[in-house]
């Protein structure tokens, strides 16, 4: 068994920015820049010629093109010819996921040499479309939706979305005004923080090659609300959000260790998969158990180090997803550390700096994991993706460490939460009545006046509802600038499915 298990060899990003990857604009579809990934990665592992040996090929699904078979058209342009293929499911936690799933079946003895692969370009399809740009040398099929889109479950359920949250941009809000209330931060003062937090990734992205903005920001900037920073959902400006409008691919091959032997990789190559673990929590924020915590996180964290044989006190590197803070808040408390930790989060520079090239982020935040171990012997690595709202988990541990290598069992699992953990409170769809505001976020105009804000409640027996906030000086005062979480005050039920509305008690 010890032979077969998975060591990752080689790693390879492309950036297609105008103006940093070339004066013009040249626009490649994803394939195309999924094959150039792949390509790195095959020169990175010494061995360029692997393309023309891999027997598997696991492609991440691109928002940007629709495929009728992407892993026909990536291997085409790639000269790769696998004996078995496929997209996997979409999420943010897919390239992560993928891993586990690939290091499993090359401990069964499944799978000799893997390909894994993902590219994004929503930047230059927008671009395109808004300059009337033919895509004409793309591969046919881009004008439709792609598959996992069409029947892809929505972020939010029907009462969510009947009050405004139904995009990442207005469910991670929710999460993080939960989270502040709980650390007991003035909203000022929380602030700062995520402004110091985000700082610390994009002072990373900034000297990662392959980042889309790599632009030096300061955590003054980064909390100024201005022009360039708007607000998106309270309490998130721009730099603090997720930008899927680049062009990025990355690769990594994976492959038995016997395998490796067999074609001579240089054992300064290879990084070891020690273990892994995937958790899911309830879908929706309205269907959490907790606003402000990831029963999920925790236990496919403490099944990852079961698996590797080490404590998070071991581990030298971490890339934490970070699509918003409150992802990476949301992993720092399930492991039990400070985002203080003087150990870096983050590899790569995370999703609003480095850029988030949709489902694919979690394979250039690999790719950089495995750059950084190989400077080192004896390092531990840990990688996290994350999907849909905070809610499919997936962490891998890798290594250099030859000790920790032999104490590992190399494998990763899935893990259920407890039905207490899993499912949160009843909801209630059209509630009358005292209620306390649980959770928020605000949304604005283009010119950063507040326009609404949307509302989890709690009822006097426990239950959960949603509501509209009343659009009052007051109530706005309350949930930007003292603190809306704890607020009370009376919910009116929507006529003919329209929506909640929650009023402050003296309104």
């Amino acid at each position: 068994m010890s032979n077969q298990r998975a060591v990752v060899v080689g790693v390879g990003q492309v950036r297609n920015r105008p103006g940093l990857d070339g004066e013009t604009w040249n626009p490649l579809e994803p394939a195309r820049l999924m094959a150039i990934a792949a390509g790195r990665a095959a020169a990175d592992s010494g061995l360029p010629g692997v393309l023309g040996q891999v027997d598997y090929v696991g492609a991440i699904p691109p928002l940007a093109w629709a495929y009728d078979d992407l892993t026909g058209r990536f291997s085409e342009l790639a000269g790769a010819k696998p004996r078995l293929a496929e997209e996997v499911a979409a999420g943010g936690e897919g390239p992560i996921q993928l891993l586990n799933q690939v290091a499993n079946r090359i401990a069964d003895g499944e799978i000799r040499i893997a390909l894994l692969v993902g590219a994004e370009a929503v930047y230059s399809r927008m671009r395109a479309a808004k300059e009337g740009a033919a895509l004409s040398d793309w591969t046919p099929g881009g004008a439709r939706m792609p598959g996992f889109m069409a029947t892809m479950k929505p972020f939010g359920n029907a009462l969510e979305q009947r009050h405004g949250v139904s995009n990442p941009v207005d469910m991670y809000p929710i999460f993080e005004n939960a989270l502040r209330a709980r650390a007991g931060r003035s909203i000022a003062a929380h602030q700062r923080f995520l402004a110091e937090l985000m700082f610390r990734y994009s002072q990373v992205a900034e000297r990662n090659p392959f980042s889309w903005f790599p632009e030096p920001r300061t955590a003054e900037e980064i909390a100024r609300v201005d022009a360039r920073n708007r607000w998106i959902g309270f309490p998130y400006p721009k730099l603090m959000n997720a930008i899927m409008e680049v062009d990025q691919g990355a690769a990594a091959i994976v492959m038995s260790e016997s395998a490796a032997d067999d074609l001579g990789i240089a054992p300064d190559r290879r990084v070891n998969f020690l273990g892994g673990a995937s958790a899911q929590e309830g879908w929706s924020a309205a269907e959490r158990f907790d606003l402000a915590s990831s029963p999920a996180y925790a236990a496919a964290a403490r099944a990852a180090q079961a698996h590797a044989a080490l404590g998070v006190a071991e581990v030298d590197l971490f890339d934490l997803y970070s699509c918003f803070p409150s992802a990476v808040e949301l992993a720092l408390d399930a492991l039990g550390l400070s985002a203080s930790d003087p150990r870096p989060p983050t590899q790569t520079g995370g999703l609003a700096h480095h850029g988030g090239p949709g489902n694919n982020y979690a394979m250039h935040g690999l790719a950089n994991t495995v750059l950084r171990l190989r400077e080192g012997a004896g390092r531990v690595g840990w990688v996290s993706g994350l999907g849909m709202s905070a809610t499919k988990h997936a962490i891998a541990v890798l290594s250099t460490d030859r000790a920790r290598i032999d104490a590992a069992d190399h494998r990763a699992s899935k893990v259920e939460l407890p039905k207490h953990l899993f499912e949160g409170p009843a909801l209630v769809d059209a509630p009358e009545g005292p209620a306390e505001i649980e959770s928020y976020t605000v949304r604005f105009d283009r010119d950063g006046r507040p326009e609404q804000s949307s509302i989890y409640l709690r009822l006097p027996d426990g239950r959960r509802s949603l509501a509209l906030g009343e659009k009052s000086d007051a109530l706005f005062r309350l949930l930007l600038e003292v603190e809306g979480v704890g607020v009370r005050g009376r919910v009116m039920a929507g006529v003919s499915s329209s929506p909640n509305v929650f009023a402050l008690a003296s309104s």
